[in-house]
């Protein structure tokens, strides 16, 4: 009974507040409230005053091998005076930064100064100002910028990556990356220092299609770079194995002497890309004994080493991996 009690009541206060602001009388002081108000914002308006306008700027006309030294201001600061209307304008209307054209002939290392007189012909273009408006001041009232050149140099771009591709699939052409090399603008002792670009860290997991896919270089402090990023290039195919007899060679021998290795031919076992399986040849993987090796063994036995003559082919296994051998005069 008492909750409902309580809603009765709230509902006849709300009625009553709604009866009230809806009377004629009510609605007549409202409307005369708001027509005084506009023609006392309209009066203020056509007055002389005073305002402050911060403008952002954007410097242009900067090359690639010239670094700003210095911290020159990124906002400036304009008193103007002027009637209300007419600064109201400048206020909404302009939003976009005033640009500073630097575009000249740059030394070493050098200053570039924009004068008052300068700087105020620029702000009068940007404020599209009237005869009207007076600039009291300007702050900062010029603009001194310091530049040096920075050292350039081409260096090759290192992936940094972690690719894992689905099983039984292999790349079948090495990474490529384009560009491969990038510009590089920087002061002398950080460039001294740098022999390739670092890619960021690339991961891709469970890859069974070729693509192409975009990578972002690793920024350095106070370094430029003409591009910041790079395509890398993968291409992928199914692979499968193959199996081949290799002879045994031999290499850096004395004309005079011979090799002769037991057994004289190898089982060898390697991965190959499906697309590359019919143009295989007896010349792709080469196994052999190398005589400056043997000549540093007391033993009969050697390790042979393998030579992979085709990128397109890895995981070369061969049986047996060392084998004996004698040296015999021609």
């Amino acid at each position: 009974m008492a909750e409902n009690s309580g809603i009765k009541f709230l509902k006849y206060y709300l009625q009553k507040l709604k009866s009230f602001f809806l009377s004629k009388d009510i609605l007549s002081f409202l409307l005369f409230l708001a027509l005084s108000g506009a023609f006392w914002f309209v009066h203020a308006l056509g007055k002389d005053r005073e305002t402050t306008l911060n403008i952002p700027v954007h410097y242009v006309g900067v090359p690639q091998n010239i670094a700003i030294t210095n911290s020159p201001p990124s906002e400036i600061s304009i008193s103007v005076k002027d009637q209300g209307l007419r600064l109201f304008s400048f206020l909404n209307s302009h939003k976009v930064p005033l640009t500073i054209d630097l575009n000249r002939n740059f030394r070493e290392k050098g200053t570039i100064l924009i004068t008052s007189d300068q700087l105020s012909v620029k702000i009068s273009k940007y404020l599209h100002l009237n005869p009207t408006t007076v600039v009291l001041e300007i702050h900062p009232d010029s603009l001194f910028i310091k530049y040096e050149k920075l050292r350039e140099a081409t260096l090759p771009i290192q992936l940094v990556s972690g690719i894992e591709l689905t099983p039984q699939y292999m790349l079948s052409e090495k990474i490529k990356l384009e560009p491969g090399s990038v510009k590089v603008y920087g002061p002398k002792k950080i460039m001294d220092t740098l022999k390739t670009i670092r890619t960021e860290y690339f991961e891709v997991k469970n890859l069974s299609d070729s693509g192409i896919f975009k990578c972002k270089l690793k920024p350095i402090k106070s370094v430029r770079f003409s591009t910041s990023e790079t395509k890398l290039s993968l291409f992928v195919e199914q692979f499968t194995e193959k199996k081949v007899q290799i002879p045994v060679t031999s290499i850096n021998c004395p004309g005079r002497l011979y090799i002769r290795a037991f057994p004289a031919v190898v089982n060898a076992t390697y991965t190959v890309g499906l697309s590359k399986f019919n143009s295989l040849t007896t010349n792709d993987i080469e196994v052999y004994l190398d005589y400056k090796d043997l000549k540093l063994v007391k033993t009969s036995k050697q390790k042979l080493k393998i030579k992979n003559n085709r990128s397109y082919i890895s995981n070369i296994r061969i049986v047996p991996q060392e084998v004996e051998f004698i040296l015999e005069e021609k």
